[in-house]
């Protein structure tokens, strides 16, 4: 099965809010038919120092197929990292809007 990493904000975010937003786009990446890999769940602990979270996620995000990037991604220097990462890797990248979606389907879906 395809793994699909998400990024997005989390620093300086509410907890409530960020465990909501990259829960629905594990729903939605999930109703593709593809395993979400959520860095909420990879650090499970909200007190993790910045530089360890980003090492786990790093980490798992280099075993993926590709990233979506939350809207917010841009306001955050660990996704801004991370795609920086995927981009090196050649993991293609896709937002996190419905048409984002569409097209990471009919990307992975010809592999």
């Amino acid at each position: 099965m395809k793994k699909i990493y998400i990024a997005g904000k989390v620093t300086g975010l509410p907890k409530d809010e960020v465990v909501e937003k990259f829960a629905a786009m594990q729903k939605k990446i999930e109703n593709l038919g593809f395993e979400a890999v959520n860095p909420i769940e990879i650090v499970k602990d909200f007190n993790t120092p910045w530089n360890q979270a980003m090492r786990l996620c790093i980490a798992a995000l280099t075993l993926c197929d590709a990233i979506v990037l939350l809207p917010d991604w841009i306001n955050s220097n660990g996704a801004k990292i991370e795609w920086d990462i995927s981009k090196q890797l050649k993991i293609p990248d896709f937002r996190g809007t419905d048409f984002g979606l569409v097209d990471l389907k009919a990307h992975l879906s010809k592999k």
